[in-house]
């Protein structure tokens, strides 16, 4: 965080300035798993834009809540993601 003031000798004013930045960090977490058909349901919520499960990139459009469906077993999934 960065805070900044100044003012000047017989001015009556001031000025300042003041900007902080947040860092997020990647949050991927498995809500729920159903089993369906040949695989599983997968309820999921992140923040992430991108996430390899079990050797397969799977894409975002937006942060929250989403279902995805694989056909690996949760005991066979393992994931991979950048930060």
């Amino acid at each position: 965080m960065l805070c900044v003031a100044e003012s000047m000798h017989g001015v009556n004013s001031a000025t300042s300035q003041l900007r902080i930045t947040v860092i997020v960090p990647p949050v991927f977490r498995v809500l729920q798993i159903t089993p369906a058909g040949e695989g599983y349901d997968y309820r999921v919520w992140t923040n992430m834009k991108s996430i390899i499960l079990a050797g397969r990139e799977y894409r975002f459009d937006r942060i929250g809540e989403t279902t995805l469906h694989l056909r690996a077993s949760p005991d066979n999934v393992w994931m991979i993601h950048g930060l």
